[in-house]
């Protein structure tokens, strides 16, 4: 053995994140000049440092050399002693190595940290909290939660009401947070709160938090009743100013054009009945004697018109057309007649915008322009020929409605065709 070794302290107690020092003493028992390295065992190596690293010694002489434990503040770090040991190693006879052994003891501490998430939440009636707490010592702790209102206008809930948290262990309480009183309108109300999380020996850590207590009826919301009053006050006068006036005024013009057209089915159908009436009134001529003869001016001649049967005859066709559309109406020439059209007039009392056509037998006859005229008559020299159970048609399409003089605008397009001819009796075939 070149080297004795000999601790000052075999138990060396040492607080976590402080300092504790041991001195070992070297003395050279060889005849030589011996130099001394040290390594600790049985401690992490970055909790230690020993001073000087490196001893030299001359035969028979002897130093002491320092040991420095400094173990950090955390949960990591348990309490409770650690046996450990210096090992003197010599640099001619590394085989010869000593080793002194002795006890750190690392004493316990407590720590423990606690945190509101959020620390200031809002709602209406309630909000829920989060308590976040650890244990940053190096005991488990024994624990209890509790929440405080000094100004009683809260009811608080904390889960779990105690814990136990081991070294390094974390936990999320969770509280919640309930106003007494509805607050319905008005500014915010700030309502503060405590929670403290004790530990066994007393000792407690305090959280400060607030609920902010929003009122029922915020500002913005009765503004939006407001507005959405007004909104509702507007729609109604905009309908009864407006568009119940117009509602009105076309419900009664289609009342109107109803009533209008109706009429006019009436006088046709008198028209009709009168000429039947004095067709059977009418004694019927004599028959030409066998074996031919000549015609007269009461004969029927080759363009089919014959004097006797033949009547004056006139109906008229009226409607109303919707702007942007297009309506027609007829005239059917009754069975076994024969309509000899010879003039009509076509009749524009509003001053309507669009076009108008008149046909005969699916033959178109003429077409205006409704802007150009208010009335328009046509005569034909050679009678238009309608067969019985063909029609007169009135075609309209309206652009736009026009404006009479010292009278309100109408929402619907309104013509009228007047026609003009000889009925006659179709011949017998």
């Amino acid at each position: 053995m070149s080297a004795s070794a000999n601790l000052a302290l075999t138990e060396v107690a040492v607080a976590p994140g402080g300092e504790a020092q041991v001195t070992i003493s070297v003395r050279n028992t060889v005849d030589i000049v011996e130099a001394y390295r040290f390594e600790m065992v049985g401690v992490p190596a970055e909790w230690v440092t020993i001073d000087p690293p490196v001893l030299s010694l001359f035969p028979g002489t002897a130093e002491t050399v320092t040991v420095t434990f400094r173990p950090p503040r955390s949960s990591q770090v348990p309490a409770g002693g650690m046996p450990f040991g210096v090992r003197v190693l010599p640099s001619e006879h590394p085989e010869a190595a000593v080793v002194e052994e002795g006890t750190l003891v690392v004493l316990p501490f407590a720590d423990v940290a606690a945190e509101l998430r959020p620390q200031v939440r809002d709602g209406r009636w309630r909000a829920r909290y989060r308590l976040e707490t650890e244990n940053r010592g190096n005991l488990t702790e024994q624990l209890t939660f509790a929440a405080t209102d000094t100004a009683e206008q809260l009811t608080l809930a904390l889960r779990p009401a105690r814990a136990t948290l081991a070294a390094g262990e974390r936990l999320d309480a969770v509280l919640v947070v309930r106003a007494k009183s509805l607050l319905w309108r008005g500014e915010p109300r700030h309502l503060p709160f405590r929670t403290q999380v004790l530990r066994e020996d007393g000792v407690a850590c305090t959280v400060d938090g607030t609920f902010v207590q929003r009122p029922i009826l915020s500002a913005w919301l009765l503004k939006l009743l407001a507005l959405l009053l007004a909104l509702l006050l507007l729609l109604l006068a905009l309908w009864f100013g407006l568009l119940r006036p117009v509602v009105r005024s076309a419900a009664r013009e289609a009342v109107d054009g109803t009533v209008e057209q109706a009429a006019v089915q009436a006088a046709d159908r008198a028209a009709d009945q009168a000429v039947d009436k004095q067709r059977r009134q009418t004694p019927e001529a004599p028959k030409p004697p066998a074996g031919g003869g000549t015609e007269d001016g009461g004969g029927r001649n080759g363009g089919g018109r014959n004097g006797d049967g033949e009547t004056q005859f006139s109906t008229a066709i009226s409607f109303r057309t919707n702007p942007g559309g297009s309506a027609e109406r007829s005239y059917t020439v009754p069975a076994r007649k024969i309509f000899l059209l010879t003039d009509f007039l076509v009749d524009n009392p509003q001053g309507d915008e669009g076009t108008l056509s008149v046909s005969a037998n699916g033959v178109k006859i003429v077409t205006y322009g409704l802007e150009n005229f208010r009335e328009q008559d046509y005569h034909s020299v050679t009678p238009i020929r309608v067969p019985a159970r063909a029609q007169v048609t009135l075609t309209v399409a309206c652009r736009r409605p026009g404006t009479p003089v010292n009278a309100r605008t109408p929402s619907t397009c309104s013509e009228s065709l007047y026609v003009n001819g000889i009925m006659a009796e179709a011949p017998l075939r």
